[in-house]
């Protein structure tokens, strides 16, 4: 799709202002909260952008960037007031969507400190699912995947340290994907936890992500015609109706020239190992934070801070030590499967009022947060579902092989409609 649109783009420059304005105006009239800011110069920029002769392989696209991603021109708050800054220089992954032509219409909600699940921002209000505005998008990237769910940006910036891009993008039914560690710059990203943060990104599309991705990277992903993928068993105890868009989505994988396994695995550890990184490396990198302005937090962030600071240095060390496991035990399950495949989250999006329940975040981040702990890339794509949003989370050992599976099941699933 966002390829056809660059074609109409560079065939017709004027279309990009109308896109522009249309754009802004959903974006300025809409009650689901996505945005902290716009650039009410959107229609400028993009027409001066179509008289420039500039033709970028992102020609006149709309780009959404998560509040914790530096934009010169925006302040950014990292989702809290206390944290505002104001950059001097835009992040490189941002800078190089724009040398390729794309524009960015703002700056999207998200938890505060991107320390959630949720996007349950006590400081901005909760971002709204685009499908039940009366539950939770997900988090902490809820207002990018929003944007892109509604269809406001054609493609949106996130950031995933537990499943940040992965859980929304599942909640509000696009794909999200968190490409391996360290793939993209984490410069004038605001961190969170070092050892566990990606760079993460919105589509519509599994199609659309691999465009993007050629353009960023080069990468060619091509359908395959015959892989093998495992489904991880015993993870999360998963409640039905994920259950059976999980299944379908696994019978689509089949379809698309998937040979099927079963693996089981006891993931306590890993999850134990990823929960310590994250407190520990969350509570240094947020401590002046803490310390100053603790009743102003949220409780959930305040809270989880606390432990973070209060975890002696020999469990840190320990789980570090479980993380070199965690990447030998899924490194040797990606010599025999081409993918691995799991549900993305054991839910389907809370209602807003359930969401604030300690209950609610391991069963978001049970099945994402594995793949930050090992840096393998992962993505979501949405499963077969009657009602609200599921998504199917597959993770294998590179991201053009992973992107090439993706691509065939989403063509298998498009043959089942």
């Amino acid at each position: 799709m966002i390829r056809e649109i660059v074609e109409r783009n560079l065939a017709d420059p004027a279309s990009v202002v109308r896109s522009a304005e249309e754009a802004l105006g959903v974006a300025e009239s809409d009650t689901h909260n996505y945005f902290l800011a716009l650039d009410r110069s959107l229609p400028l920029r993009a027409e001066l952008l179509s008289k420039s002769g500039r033709r970028g392989r992102l020609f006149g696209l709309i780009v959404a960037v998560k509040d914790n991603i530096d934009v010169e021109g925006f302040a950014t708050t990292n989702g809290a007031p206390y944290a505002k800054s104001t950059p001097s220089r835009t992040a490189p992954a941002v800078r190089q969507l724009e040398v390729e032509g794309a524009l960015v219409i703002g700056k999207t909600n998200m938890h505060e400190l991107a320390l959630g699940a949720t996007n349950l921002n006590p400081h901005y209000g909760p971002t709204r699912n685009p499908h039940d505005p009366a539950r939770i998008t997900g988090g902490s990237s809820g207002g990018s995947a929003g944007a892109v769910a509604l269809g406001i940006a054609h493609i949106a910036l996130g950031t995933d340290t537990g499943g940040s891009v992965r859980i929304p993008a599942a909640l509000c039914g696009v794909v999200g994907y968190k490409p391996s560690y360290g793939a993209f710059p984490l410069d004038g990203v605001r961190p969170l936890a070092p050892t566990l943060d990606h760079l993460g990104f919105f589509a519509k599309s599994v199609s659309d992500m691999a465009y993007l991705m050629e353009v960023l990277r080069g990468m060619r992903a091509e359908p395959l015609d015959r892989f093998r993928f495992a489904v991880l068993k015993g993870i999360a105890e998963v409640d039905d109706y994920v259950d059976k868009a999980f299944w379908r989505a696994v019978s689509a994988l089949e379809k698309a020239g998937g040979e099927r396994f079963e693996v089981p695995v006891d993931a306590r550890r890993f999850s134990y190992a990823r929960a310590a990184i994250l407190l520990a490396e969350a509570a240094a990198v947020n401590w002046s934070y803490l310390k100053q302005h603790e009743r102003s937090m949220g409780r959930d962030v305040a809270s989880l801070l606390k432990v973070g600071a209060s975890l002696p240095a020999p469990a840190y060390i320990k789980a570090l030590e479980v993380q070199r496991e965690a990447k030998s035990y899924f490194g040797s399950l990606l010599k025999k499967y081409d993918a691995l495949a799991t549900p993305t989250t054991a839910i389907a999006a809370p209602k807003i009022e359930e969401a604030d329940s300690i209950a609610v975040r391991p069963k978001l981040l049970a099945f994402t947060e594995l793949f930050n702990l090992t840096g393998l890339p992962a993505i979501s794509v949405p499963a077969p579902a009657p009602g609200l949003p599921a998504g199917l989370q597959l993770a294998s050992s590179d991201d053009e092989k992973l992107l090439s599976i993706a691509l065939s099941y989403e063509a298998a699933l498009g043959a089942l409609k």
